[in-house]
């Protein structure tokens, strides 16, 4: 599902950097001493309908992740931070809110706060005084390892791939009749290709690989066995 040239303008209105007032959190700002030595990535995130700001690949990941996991209502970079010791402050790396009201709290670990073991598991370096930190603070912690996220990797290439589409969704002024149509399809074919969609909608694939790519993004429709760059696209209807 590669981007045309309409899908791949990014918004640059500062106002979309601005959290939601009603979240519990918004992210802690980057100092400019971050900004300066720290690998940033930028993007809209239509799920916060706001600016994520990530540190590093690994925050990318999961930012990522979560962009397109339908279960979640939100999520939050940077949400806090704790205190190791009184000396020591780090930040929670995400906090999330899925439709059920559950929220979590999620620390990021790269390889090098890991320790391998002769039976192929990870540990995690300093993980007792990480989780009393997060206990003195009343939370606790989902730990997300680098391993983890490399093991995933493909499903955020497609994240990655997908994440033009939906920005472009949100511009689309024929949205509503096309993913109308889509729905009508959809009825007698549960599961269908985006080709099929394309050849039988009256609209530009462009449009049309906009609406999927929301109807993904929303968990209205799932990918079925998709490799990123791949030409051939099939689609069903998600279950929950």
């Amino acid at each position: 599902m590669t981007a045309g040239t309409a899908a791949t303008r990014v918004e640059t209105d500062v106002s979309l950097h601005a959290g939601d007032a009603t979240l519990p959190f918004k992210p802690r700002p980057l100092t400019r001493s971050e900004r300066n030595r720290r690998e940033i990535f930028v993007f809209h995130s239509p799920r916060n309908r706001r600016v994520v700001t990530v540190v590093q690949i690994l925050h990318l990941a999961s930012a990522l992740r979560f962009e397109f996991d339908p279960s979640l209502l939100a999520y939050v970079e940077r949400p806090r931070r704790i205190a190791l010791s009184p000396r020591q402050e780090i930040d929670i790396s995400f906090w999330t809110r899925d439709r059920a009201g559950e929220e979590r709290y999620y620390l990021a670990i790269p390889n090098a706060g890991t320790m391998g073991s002769t039976s192929g598991t990870v540990s995690i370096r300093d993980r007792e005084a990480l989780d009393e930190a997060a206990a003195r603070h009343d939370l606790r912690l989902t730990y997300l390892t680098e391993r983890e996220m490399i093991s995933s990797i493909a499903q955020c290439a497609i994240a990655f791939e997908l994440l033009p589409h939906v920005w472009a969704y949100s511009r689309l002024v024929s949205r509503s009749v096309i993913r109308e149509r889509i729905n009508r399809h959809l009825v007698n074919n549960p599961r269908t290709t985006l080709a099929q969609l394309i050849d039988q909608l009256d609209f530009s694939p462009d449009s049309v690989r906009a609406v999927v790519a929301a109807m993904i993004h929303d968990g209205t429709l799932s990918l079925v066995d998709y490799i990123a760059g791949n030409a051939t696209v099939t689609l069903e209807v998600r279950h929950a």
